[in-house]
């Protein structure tokens, strides 16, 4: 069995793509088998702006789980699968993790006056079609994922880290530290 190597990397070196049609949702494709191949899971780091609403849906074949970061804001979620009619409104926050079945509807809202910051899971594969700022993000850049300008991968022996080499920027500490 073949030894695969470990990332360590932080979220912000990843370039945030901003859908053109939803401006204040700001996503960066965190992990995903792009860079490790190690598996499927989807972790999207995403920024809904002050004062801000996502349109809502569903995604048929997708589970997806939200941790909250930072801040608060609206869930919409259940009543009819595509309009969200009928849905019901709940209140999250940092610290607070929500489990959204498949096929279920969801829509974030956020009505203060700072960012809400959420990590996403899919524990499943995001096939063509699953979700529209993913889609976008691969016609637009070829990939999930995009490194910051000047943030580069390095690969060393088991390990694959991101380093900035311009700031300074290299999580790997010499051996023994």
């Amino acid at each position: 069995m073949s030894k695969r190597p470990y990332l360590v990397m932080r979220m912000d070196d990843i370039e945030p793509f901003t859908h053109p049609d939803n401006t204040g949702y700001h996503s960066q494709h965190v992990l995903g088998n792009e860079l490790t191949g190690l598996h499927d899971t989807l972790i999207n780091r995403g920024v809904v702006d002050p004062h801000h609403a996502l349109g809502g849906g569903n995604h048929p074949d997708n589970d997806e789980i939200y941790i909250a970061v930072e801040g608060s804001c609206i869930l919409d979620l259940g009543g009819h699968p595509d309009s969200g009619e009928g849905s019901r409104p709940w209140r999250i926050e940092a610290g607070m993790t929500v489990v959204v079945p498949r096929g279920t509807f969801h829509r974030l809202r956020n009505d203060t006056d700072r960012p809400f910051t959420l990590l996403t899971v899919w524990p499943q594969p995001a096939a063509r079609g699953a979700n529209g700022i993913h889609d976008l993000r691969l016609d637009t850049w070829g990939s999930g994922v995009r490194f910051r300008a000047g943030h580069e991968l390095v690969a060393d022996g088991d390990s694959l880290r991101v380093v900035e080499r311009g700031a300074g920027w290299d999580p790997a500490l010499p051996e023994g530290s």
